[in-house]
């Protein structure tokens, strides 16, 4: 797949791959820090006729999956990055993980060798999404 999309196309896919990686590390920290999956009782809200108490275990079971779910995506893209090669991943964390300045590459690359490696590098991260996802999942995520 990663032959027939043009470098705008990858760069698009990767970016909406790493903004939902980092949505997801801020997700589950916010499920670890503001839910308790004990079981609870809110003495004010027992109320026979109150819609916020009547499924508790519903809502908690949700929570609990959507936790889940969410750390499944984080590791899986934890494990793509641990099979990448360093210089591959130093250039995903400067690129997407840890963008601040457009402008990192300059004093480390030319803008051919910049391009170049930016190619590669979006090539080696799609080629290791698709051991994960079908093609057409990453097509879709271009939408």
């Amino acid at each position: 797949m990663e032959k027939e999309l043009t470098l705008k196309q990858k760069d698009k896919l990767a970016k909406k791959i790493y903004k939902s990686y980092q949505r997801a590390q801020l997700d589950i920290l916010y499920l670890s820090q503001h839910y308790n999956y004990y079981p609870q009782i809110d003495i004010f809200k027992v109320k026979e006729g109150d819609t916020n108490y009547q499924k508790p275990d519903a809502m908690i079971l949700q929570q609990m999956e959507r936790k889940q779910e969410l750390e499944n995506f984080v590791s899986m893209i934890n494990q793509i990055h641990s099979h990448m090669s360093k210089e591959s991943y130093s250039f995903i964390e400067s690129e997407y993980l840890n963008f601040y300045n457009p402008d990192w590459w300059i004093p480390y690359f030319s803008r051919a060798s910049y391009y170049r490696l930016k190619h590669k590098v979006l090539d080696e991260l799609i080629e290791y999404t698709q051991s994960f996802w079908t093609s057409d999942d990453l097509r879709r995520l271009l939408k």
